[in-house]
């Protein structure tokens, strides 16, 4: 989103804005605190395990029988990564109204776009695991390892970005060291998601997604009220500055609503978490429904975690507060307005939305290696007889490996959230427009589907990065437009290109 978040280097304060929010718990305290979600949710894996026969249509997609209300809440719960539970706040905050419009907004019409893109390839491919098995199919080998460089890119990367921003949030609360958290965090979604793959991760998730919508329900409309209620937020619709009551304000749908946009829609599209949940569903029928579902009930938690950061622009207006790092308005308003203990509470909902993307990236990675990397030429049919435990082993050490490098990265010094959000954003950008065509367009041809998505990862995805890093609203909008661009033309030019010396070539 172009938004910073501190690196693991800085100190606790720099972090988190100042010394108020440091060390609600001590760190004993902390690691009970880990120790006891952790448990909880590997209880919930064992209880909805218990009868369930390990295969590879079960690790890899709960025997494709999860239902809608499961499948959507585990959808919204994936679709919730840690820094953004924090960004709606943020863009509340330093945009009112219309920053937090192309937040929520581009977010809901992702999940709502996806579901006929998701129907179409379970049509098109109905043992489907992953997009890029498709991709193969239809495209052959150098097209599905560029789709490969991209999916598997974006696990890692991802997985990285939940243990940097979550543990450094974490940390700030329970004192414990950055190594610790994150150790922890990686142990108890590796626990889980080694046990139960796919079905623990959509079970666990449904608790996760419970916890948040929970705690949101609690902590914003009190939050409200100690505030004096609705017409202090109605004080902060224009943030911080008090200029951007539009909500279609024309700056803002610029600088941020087009490249957030454009990122967002490919979300989705590029990622297998998404696919895997998709091929999960028991019916076909069921796929618009489960994704409709999930897009509202993940709106709501953006939607309110918004009021934040109105709530924080009208108190900083009457000097009551002070904001000295953006990224965290929502948990410094609710540490100025609310108990201490609330803070604690926030945590919780944070360590759901963190914990729920960690172990769907885990089984995201497996089905991957699985299916795409060690799948040779077995059919998807062939993947669903297969009763062995020898690809389920398999994927479960995809699932250490996948970890192993997610924490490594993470413990590089200096690293920033921006540097990976910078290479998996516009990596994962660089698919949208050759995936769409390649599900509704017969017509499209594989050279040409070669030469875009290169081309976008060539020449579109490190100007739109180069923006973000340089804080170019012009140069993030000119890339995102030329990753749409190249994709497009590329595809529909080179398809047409390509039929027509074929053509030529048969009438020699």
């Amino acid at each position: 989103m172009g938004t910073h978040i501190p690196s693991r280097t800085e100190s606790a304060a720099s972090r988190l804005g100042g010394t108020s929010m440091e060390s609600k718990l001590t760190p004993l305290q902390g690691l009970i605190f880990l120790a006891i979600y952790g448990l909880l949710m590997i209880g919930v894996t064992v209880w909805v395990g218990r009868r369930q026969k390990q295969s590879t249509p079960e690790f890899l997609l709960a025997s494709r029988n999860v239902g809608i209300l499961a499948g959507a809440m585990s959808i919204a719960a994936s679709w919730i990564w840690a820094p953004a539970l924090f960004v709606s706040s943020q863009k509340a905050f330093e945009q009112g109204l219309p920053g937090a419009f192309w937040f929520i907004f581009p977010n809901l019409a992702a999940l709502l776009l996806f579901a006929p893109v998701a129907l179409r390839a379970r049509r098109l491919l109905p043992n489907g695991y992953t997009l890029p098995q498709y991709i193969r199919m239809r495209h052959g080998r150098g097209v599905h390892i560029l789709y490969l460089i991209q999916f598997f890119g974006l696990q890692i990367c991802s997985f990285a970005v939940q243990i940097l921003a979550g543990s450094t949030l974490i940390q700030s609360i329970t004192g414990l060291p950055f190594m610790a958290v994150a150790t922890c965090l990686v142990v108890i979604v590796l626990t889980y998601s080694l046990m139960g793959g796919l079905r623990a991760s959509v079970s666990t998730d449904l608790v996760q997604m419970i916890l948040i919508l929970l705690i949101c329900a609690i902590t914003v409309p009190w939050a409200v009220v100690e505030a004096g209620g609705i017409q202090t937020v109605a004080k902060g619709l224009g943030g911080v500055t008090g200029t951007f009551t539009n909500v279609l304000d024309p700056w803002v749908a610029y600088s941020f609503g087009i490249s957030t946009t454009i990122g967002l829609l490919s979300g989705p599209i590029g990622d297998q978490m998404h696919w895997q949940r998709a091929y999960a569903l028991k019916r076909d029928s069921d796929v618009v429904k489960t994704f409709v579902l999930a897009a509202f009930l993940f709106i709501l938690v953006p939607l309110s975690l918004s009021f934040l950061g109105f709530l924080a622009a009208a108190e900083v207006a009457n000097g009551t507060l002070a904001i000295d790092n953006t990224q965290i308005v929502g948990a410094s308003t609710v540490s100025h307005l609310l108990p201490d203990f609330m803070l604690i509470v926030f945590a919780v909902m944070l360590l759901a939305g963190l914990c729920s993307t960690l172990d769907s990236i885990l089984c995201a990675f497996s089905a991957l290696t699985v299916a795409d990397v060690f799948g040779g030429k077995l059919s998807p049919r062939d993947l669903d007889n297969d009763s062995g435990l020898e690809r389920v082993r398999l994927a479960r050490g995809s699932m250490l490996f996948a970890a192993l490098m997610g924490l490594s990265i993470a413990s590089i010094p200096g690293l920033q959230i921006i540097h990976l959000f910078l290479f998996y954003g516009t990596l994962r950008a660089s698919t949208l427009i050759p995936s769409v065509l390649t599900l509704f367009w017969p017509g499209l041809k594989s050279r040409a589907v070669f030469l875009a998505v290169l081309g976008s990862m060539i020449f579109g995805a490190p100007l739109m990065a180069a923006g973000t890093y340089l804080k170019s609203p012009h140069l993030s909008v000119a890339g995102s437009l030329a990753v749409v661009v190249i994709g497009l033309t590329v595809s529909v030019v080179g398809s047409r290109f390509y039929s027509k010396s074929n053509t030529t070539a048969s009438g020699l």
